[in-house]
C-alpha cells in the first residue's frame, strides 16, 4: 500500500484551493496556501500547463472569473503573470514553483491536472517539477487518461481518481480501467454511497475515500460519516459554510 498509515492524506483537512474567501485572500493563490500552511491544513490545488512551457496554478479554464480577462490558462503569457491579477487584489496567478517553494513540505499537497489535449507534456512537466520536492504530495485529475498515464510512468506516486455526479465520467474512467490501481477515490460530495463505489472499496479495501467539495453542516456530517478525508471550504467564504474544522483527523 503505497498510502502510510500516518500519511497527510488521512491525518489532515483539506482546504480547497488554499484558505481563502475570495475577498481579500483569493483561492489558488499564494495568500490562500500560506494561509492553509499557517493554520495546519493541506491545500487542494489545480495544475495548468501554458503554451510557453510554465506551469501555473488556476482553476477555471477561462480566466473571466477570476481575472476578468476571457483568455484559457494555456493561452497566457507566463513571463508577466503580475497582468492577471486574482479577484482584484494583489495577487496573482502563481506559478507551481512558487507554491511548492512556499509550502516547503510543510503540509500535503492535493494536485490536480486539470484536463487537456496535452497530456503527456502537462504530466511530464508536472513530474519533473516533482521530482526533487521533499513534501508529501498526490495527484489526481478527472481526465482518466492523465491518470493512466501516472501509472505508467510513476507507479509509487500516491494516485487518484476524480469523480463527479455526472454518470458519463464515471463510466469513461471505468472504461479506461483506473479503479483497478488507484490509491485514493476522490469523489463529489453524496455520490461515494452509490453501487460502483461500495464494489471499488469491496475489491480493494486499502483504497481511500476523500470527498469533495465540504462546504455545508450537512455535507460534513455525511462526509465525517462516508469518507476517510475531506475537502473543505469554511465560513472564511460564506457565513452559511461550515466553520473551520479541525485540522487534525481524530
Amino acid at each position: 500500500m503505497k498510502i502510510a498509515k500516518d500519511s497527510l492524506l488521512t491525518t489532515r483537512r483539506i482546504a480547497h484551493r488554499g484558505l481563502h474567501d475570495n475577498k481579500t485572500i483569493p483561492e489558488n493563490s499564494l495568500a490562500a496556501f500560506r494561509n492553509a500552511v499557517e493554520h495546519g491544513y493541506g491545500v487542494e490545488l489545480d495544475v495548468y500547463l501554458t503554451d510557453d512551457g510554465t506551469l501555473i496554478v488556476h482553476h477555471d479554464p477561462s480566466l473571466k472569473r477570476t481575472c476578468g480577462v476571457r483568455i484559457h490558462p494555456e493561452k497566457i503569457d507566463s513571463s508577466h503573470l503580475e497582468n492577471y491579477r486574482l479577484m482584484n487584489t494583489d495577487e496573482t496567478i502563481p506559478r507551481l514553483k512558487d507554491v511548492l517553494e512556499l509550502v516547503d513540505g510543510k503540509i500535503g499537497l492535493v494536485i490536480e491536472i486539470k484536463t487537456t489535449r496535452k497530456v503527456d507534456a502537462v504530466c511530464a512537466a508536472v513530474r519533473d517539477m516533482l521530482k526533487d520536492y521533499k513534501g508529501e504530495y498526490w495527484i489526481e485529475s478527472f481526465d482518466p487518461r492523465i491518470v493512466r498515464w501516472w501509472h505508467e510512468h510513476c507507479p509509487d506516486v500516491v494516485l487518484g481518481q476524480l469523480y463527479d455526479i455526472y454518470a458519463f465520467q464515471r463510466l469513461y474512467a471505468r472504461r479506461l480501467g483506473t479503479h483497478k490501481y488507484i490509491d485514493f477515490i476522490a469523489a463529489q460530495c453524496g455520490i461515494v454511497t452509490k453501487p460502483f463505489f461500495n464494489k471499488v472499496r469491496a475489491e480493494r479495501p486499502e483504497v481511500v475515500t476523500v470527498v469533495w467539495t465540504v462546504r455545508t453542516p450537512d455535507q460534513l456530517a455525511r462526509a465525517t460519516k462516508e469518507a476517510d478525508n475531506f475537502i473543505f471550504e469554511s465560513n472564511l467564504k460564506r457565513d452559511d459554510y461550515i466553520p473551520l474544522p479541525d485540522p487534525v483527523i481524530k
